[in-house]
């Protein structure tokens, strides 16, 4: 894998041509890239393939793709953010104010969002055979609250079972009305109509990986007779907790194209939002987590934090996300440049790769290709 670095990542090398070159030594099959400020697009470009098995089909402006854990600051940390903009919400509120079996009052709103609450990073819950609350409420914290920043899917899944209480609605219906319809997003999705299928990126075949990840950390919940997705996945959340919850738990589920995503990651910005105002929108850019090493908002990893996906030409003052599927999202609030990077880097396998460093060298390009077009 060196040798595509060498050849892919020579300093100067235009978006296009690495782009094509990351598609021939298969780092991904494909690639939405879009960047652009407020409304503006000021770069766009589709290439590679949605999917390689069993059918080869190319890639377009209207692929949708699975993104992943963007959804934690989409979808469930935009919901929060409007709740909070409502009076229903607040950071300090304790969890067990809403969810009243939640054993641990100390920990809080503010604990979930920003990756503190202690709550371990992952687990596979589907293979528990109760309610993932009920799992929630008995799993053992790794830290005090507060204590350290320690990324957490479950700690998101418990924040969607939060805003489920709060507002007494199935969360795929409230996304809709509260995001996706306001926006005309109609290429945005928590579950894939079965007709779309064939237009989603896919990832996966089988979920060989998570599987792997189960027998190494949790043997003893490994059962002969469970049922493990073999097919290559599409249109369907990657995510095995997000997909036994009906395809989206708070952690994962977001499908939608780059073009959508743009419209939607404008409304974290004061110029071109329309969901939330003043004080609440603040939250998204502001470290919540002084002092601590990985520096967070609601939501979002800031760019301050050493050796993020961003890389060079992205301020400091940017925030952004990433998603194991191989998508990434960062907003700079400093030249309101937001940028998209969209992959299926999991299809057809999972491979061991540093893809961080293949995000940063594709911002690295996709700066230089915005500020030559100027």
């Amino acid at each position: 894998m060196l040798c595509v670095f060498l050849v892919a990542f020579r300093r100067g090398f235009p978006i296009n041509s690495l782009i094509n070159d990351l598609i021939g030594k298969k780092v991904f099959p494909g690639i939405a890239v879009l960047a652009g400020r407020d409304l503006d697009i000021l770069f766009e470009h589709h290439a590679g393939f949605r999917s390689l098995t069993p059918l080869s089909e190319p890639l377009t402006s209207e692929t949708l793709f699975d993104t992943a854990s963007l959804t934690k600051p989409l979808v469930t940390g935009l919901l929060t953010a409007i709740l909070m903009d409502r009076n229903q919400l607040h950071l300090q509120d304790p969890v067990a104010r809403f969810l009243p079996e939640f054993p641990n009052p100390d920990i809080t709103i503010h604990h979930l969002v920003t990756h503190t609450s202690g709550t371990p990073d992952w687990h596979p819950m589907y293979l528990e055979n109760r309610p993932y609350l009920e799992t929630l409420i008995q799993m053992a914290r790794n830290a005090r609250p507060g204590r350290r920043v320690e990324y957490s899917c479950p700690g998101f899944i418990l924040l969607f079972h939060v805003l489920e209480k709060i507002t007494g609605h199935d969360l795929l219906a409230v996304a809709s009305r509260e995001i996706f319809s306001p926006l005309g997003l109609e290429n945005t999705f928590l579950k894939v109509p079965i007709n779309r299928h064939s237009h989603c990126a896919a990832t996966e075949t089988g979920n060989a990986y998570e599987r792997e990840l189960v027998r190494k950390r949790f043997p003893h919940l490994l059962k002969r007779d469970f049922s493990w997705r073999t097919e290559v996945i599409q249109g369907e959340t990657h995510d095995l907790n997000a997909h036994f919850m009906g395809g989206f738990a708070g952690n994962a589920g977001l499908f939608s194209t780059a073009r959508d995503l743009f419209r939607l990651s404008a409304e974290f910005l004061p110029r071109t939002a329309t969901l939330i105002r003043g004080n609440t929108l603040e939250l998204f850019a502001k470290n919540l987590t002084p002092g601590g090493l990985s520096h967070r908002s609601l939501g979002f990893k800031l760019n301050s934090t050493p050796l993020t996906s961003a890389g060079r030409g992205i301020s400091s003052a940017a925030f952004g996300h990433n998603g194991f599927t191989g998508v990434s999202l960062w907003i700079d609030p400093r030249s309101r440049i937001r940028y998209i990077l969209l992959t299926n880097r999991v299809h057809p396998e999972v491979t061991r790769l540093n893809f961080n460093r293949v995000r940063r060298r594709l911002h690295r390009a996709l700066t230089r290709e915005i500020r030559n077009a100027r």
